[in-house]
């Protein structure tokens, strides 16, 4: 009888111990102030700002790359070629720029005169030949009007004399620009008119400048230090400006986004301390800090909880990682505990 009491005695107290440690543990999950998330890192595009086609691919997926280093070259065979053109334009708004103020030499207004000179010549020979398709035509007139020629002969002079009288006064502008030439060097060049070149000389040197630009920006380089995540594109592709042509991951910013219940919200503030835990370094803690408490309530993630729990309302917290980033790594599971 004694032997079952005692039996019984132990039962109760196993019942009792068992009651207490499961209200204990049900307790300590509701100030639990542990959470699970997934290491996360600052993704970061490397986009070109103008297009073309990738000439060079120089990172693959894994490399670590640091920043300013070229990750991409676009074929830049036009651009070279309008940046010749736009500094052979410099050059040339240099020299008249040069002539301008070192004003016309005496042999230069010899040689303009000259050209006036032949330029007069020239319409002079013209003035007979011109006189005599004149008259051509009206004899031809005459004769048509006679039935002596045809129509077509008569169009045919007509279009000779046009032709010539075109010739005519082609050279008769020649002349004129000639004789204004002469004229300015006799005259010296006008404070205007060198103003007006040295803002010549100054938009060629901004297309020169915008021109180098554009040339440098065929050449695409890694905006910060990190591991090439992705890569989107391959050697000979053509893209537009804009396109993302590797994923770049920052090592330097990890961070984990967890969820808090609304009723612990009061206990989580921007800049406070966590600490954080991996499976792939057991018993060992790492340093976290509070970096960002989202103003705006939602449910709890389908990936995050059960589905009873899915409809607890709670607010993302983004805690970043502060110490040993070179061992963590993005992708690990982790729990976080607030401090």
């Amino acid at each position: 009888m004694k032997k079952k009491l005692a039996i019984i005695v132990v039962i109760l107290v196993l019942i009792t111990l068992s009651v207490l440690g499961y209200r204990n543990y049900f307790k300590s999950s509701a100030d639990s102030t542990t959470y699970s998330g997934t290491i996360e890192g600052t993704e970061i595009p490397v986009q070109p700002e103008l297009g073309g086609r990738i000439a060079d691919l120089k990172v693959r997926e894994g490399q670590i790359i640091k920043a300013g280093d070229i990750v991409a070259k676009l074929e830049d065979s036009q651009a070279k070629i309008s940046l010749d053109s736009v500094k052979s334009q410099q050059t040339q708004a240099q020299a008249k720029l040069d002539d301008l103020l070192g004003g016309a030499r005496a042999e230069e207004i010899r040689r303009l005169e000259y050209v006036v000179k032949q330029a007069k010549a020239n319409l002079t020979a013209l003035e007979p030949n011109l006189k005599l398709e004149e008259d051509n035509l009206a004899t031809n007139q005459k004769l048509y009007e006679g039935g002596a020629i045809s129509k077509q002969v008569v169009d045919a002079q007509q279009t000779k004399l046009d032709t010539l009288k075109a010739q005519y006064q082609s050279v008769q502008e020649s002349v004129n620009v000639a004789q204004a030439s002469v004229d300015q060097a006799h005259a010296g060049n006008t404070q205007p008119a060198i103003q007006a070149q040295k803002a010549a000389v100054d938009i060629t040197a901004q297309s020169v400048k915008a021109a180098e630009l554009s040339l440098s920006k065929l050449t695409i380089k890694s905006p910060a230090s990190g591991q090439v995540l992705y890569q989107h594109v391959e050697l000979g592709q053509v893209v537009n400006p804009g396109t993302t042509l590797v994923t770049i991951l920052d090592p330097n910013d990890l961070w984990i986004k967890i969820y808090i219940p609304e009723a612990k919200l009061n206990l989580v503030k921007v800049g406070g301390a966590a600490s954080i835990v991996v499976d792939s370094y057991p018993g060992r803690t790492f340093k976290g800090q509070i970096q960002f408490v989202s103003n705006q309530a939602e449910f709890t993630p389908k990936n995050v909880q059960t589905k009873e729990e899915r409809t607890t309302t709670v607010y993302a917290v983004k805690v970043s990682i502060s110490e040993s980033k070179d061992q963590l790594k993005a992708g690990m599971p982790a729990d976080v505990t607030l401090h």
